[in-house]
């Protein structure tokens, strides 16, 4: 079977497909207006030190040998990243959620310093979304803090999270809702095609049924005697 031959069984059936294409296009919208869209928003917290001492490690063990801050980072990045915060921010699961790195797009090179933690959220609420960013930096700087009194650094030498860029203004994600809608929209056009083309084939089936009924028929109601007269050749 062609792809012509399916158009034109689509097109002689078209009392079926444009009642099934407006069904699916009805469908298609309800799904788009029933799903919330997701908010975003996203902001930067940098680590900064209180003064600069000669062996940063040697006053505070939570920095790296170098002195740089990319430990630090990373291990906020992982005491953060983790069911148990989240529950402890009152995220709902498949409604809210953050994500939370130490490196963002224009700093992912190896070896340099990684001060920045970079914070996306996402919620179904917009105010929700900006909430999470400032609940997540709260939340890090207890947990540096913990982190720095457990090895019993001395307040001048710790290190600070401060906010670098706060919340951004929430913007909706309509992917997921363009993306489902499109999907049943499409999903739609196809049964309704296969439809058309399976009530195409029946019909036809059929109308060639009755068509050798017919001639059967009709050959039945012949006289046997001109059945039988042979042809004569000239």
């Amino acid at each position: 079977m062609s792809l012509s031959t399916v158009l034109r069984m689509v097109l002689r059936r078209w009392y079926i497909v444009v009642p099934g294409i407006v069904l699916s296009l009805i469908i298609a919208g309800t799904v788009f207006n029933s799903i919330p869209p997701k908010y975003t928003s996203s902001g930067i917290a940098v680590l900064v030190r209180q003064n600069n001492p000669t062996t940063t490690s040697s006053v505070n063990p939570v920095l790296g040998v170098d002195g740089t801050m990319s430990a630090a980072t990373s291990t906020l990045v992982q005491a953060l990243d983790t069911p148990e915060v989240k529950a402890a921010l009152g995220l709902r699961k498949g409604v809210d959620d953050f994500t939370i790195n130490n490196v963002g797009k224009d700093t992912a090179v190896a070896g340099l310093d990684h001060p920045f933690l970079y914070i996306m959220t996402q919620s179904s609420n917009a105010q929700k979304s900006t909430e999470i960013v400032m609940d997540v930096v709260g939340i890090a700087r207890q947990k540096l803090g913990t982190l720095q009194n457990d090895f019993h650094v001395r307040p001048q030498n710790q290190v600070k999270l401060e906010s670098v860029v706060d919340a951004t203004p929430p913007i909706a994600v309509m992917t997921t809702v363009y993306a489902m809608a499109g999907a049943v929209l499409m999903l739609g056009i196809v049964v309704t095609g296969i439809l058309a083309c399976v009530w195409d084939i029946i019909i036809s089936t059929r109308q060639r049924r009755q068509v050798d009924r017919s001639t059967s028929r009709d050959e039945e109601n012949v006289d046997p005697r001109v059945r039988a007269r042979p042809r004569r050749i000239s």
